[in-house]
């Protein structure tokens, strides 16, 4: 009996403790996340990524496809506008230019005044025009001695008829001559006009720099076989190291937000902890709809080296307020709870609607050094 007495007052002890723990663990008040109510200044901005550009580079293209046959640049080089930088292979173009430039060198040479050939055709028309003045002379004392019938009407229409015969090959020989003449100076002109397309069509073979500037990246290497209808068939990549920008891809959500001349925090990967401010300059017209994004472009001093192509992060400074900001987590339904000694006591308090990464700004009911709960 004892023992069982025993066992029942220790169980009975042991449910007393656990009773009294539960109560002091239940009763125990839990940590307050209080916060200090204190003015600061807040940024609303609009992130963007991005990269840098020059503002008069271009992606050089061809016009016709074929296979690389010299590169005359090498990447970093300055050029000139207008500079060759690349041949892209075109013999038959050249074969057919070759044999234009013989034919107009043909037709030159018969044009020549000096020509066996203009000599050839006029000493035919000085055989028909020594033929025609001979047989004249015949038709005229004959027509002479016919008006005084010294001789027969036949006699007289036979010379007749030699002396027209005569006539019509001297001045068939005279049309023959300019005919032959025109024909050539109408070869000769459409022959330039060949040779003037062909040079035309072989120049865009000799790719050439539009503008003064660097190559910035070479996209192709001799051998390799560029077309026109890809996409992607960049030559060379040239720009101007003097004419910096940075280009910036603004969600389409947010572009509206922003405007010209709004200041942007630029940094690098290459300049670790480092931030380069700016100013947006242009904002373009038309969203990209593969990316949903709008170009801004911004005026930005790095002060340090900077390359092509170089991806930047950037904060577009919407707004920049100074007041008293509280965690959004501490406002709930128009009120706040405030700390007096060891009270709690809920304040309406007004706040604008703009969020702050996480803050809310105050415009009333609360004061700098008051301690509110923040959660």
């Amino acid at each position: 009996m004892n023992l069982n007495k025993t066992k029942t007052l220790l169980i009975f002890s042991v449910l007393i403790l656990i009773l009294i723990l539960l109560i002091f663990f239940l009763l125990k008040p839990s940590k307050i996340d209080k916060y200090k109510v204190e003015k600061k200044k807040m940024i609303n901005s609009v992130y963007a990524s991005g990269y840098i550009d020059s503002s008069d580079s271009v992606n050089i293209k061809s016009e016709v496809s074929g296979y690389v046959e010299k590169i005359m640049v090498r990447e970093g080089q300055e050029v000139k506008k207008g500079q060759v930088l690349l041949v892209i292979a075109n013999e038959p173009i050249r074969e057919n230019l070759r044999d234009v430039e013989a034919q107009l060198a043909s037709v030159r040479d018969r044009l020549a005044p000096d020509s066996d050939f203009k000599k050839e055709l006029t000493h035919n028309i000085e055989i028909r025009k020594a033929i025609l003045e001979n047989v004249e002379k015949n038709f005229n004392r004959r027509k002479a001695l016919y008006e005084e019938e010294l001789i027969s009407k036949e006699k007289f229409d036979e010379i007749k008829r030699e002396y027209e015969v005569a006539k019509r090959d001297y001045e068939r020989q005279i049309s023959q001559y300019n005919d032959t003449i025109k024909n050539l100076n109408y070869q000769l002109e459409s022959l330039k006009a060949r040779r003037q397309a062909l040079k035309s069509e072989l120049d865009k073979y000799y790719i050439r720099s539009p503008i003064n500037g660097k190559i910035l990246r070479k996209f192709v290497n001799e051998g390799d076989y560029v077309n026109p209808i890809q996409q992607s068939n960049a030559l060379f990549s040239v720009g101007n190291e003097k004419n910096l920008e940075t280009v910036l891809l603004v969600d389409e959500e947010y572009i509206t937000m922003v405007k010209t001349g709004m200041k942007v925090y630029i940094t690098l990967d290459s300049y670790p902890g480092e931030t380069f401010e700016g100013r947006v300059k242009t904002i373009e017209s038309q969203s990209d709809r593969t990316t949903r994004t709008v170009k801004v472009k911004a005026d930005v001093n790095y002060g340090k080296a900077v390359f092509f192509g170089l991806t930047v992060e950037a904060n577009i400074i919407i707004k920049e307020v100074e007041g008293i900001f509280i965690p959004e987590s501490a406002y709930k339904n128009g009120y706040v709870e405030v700390l007096e000694g060891r009270k709690v006591k809920k304040i309406k308090v007004n706040v604008s609607p703009e969020k702050y990464k996480g803050y809310v700004l105050v415009l009333e009911g609360l004061k700098e050094g008051q301690e509110i709960i923040a959660q």
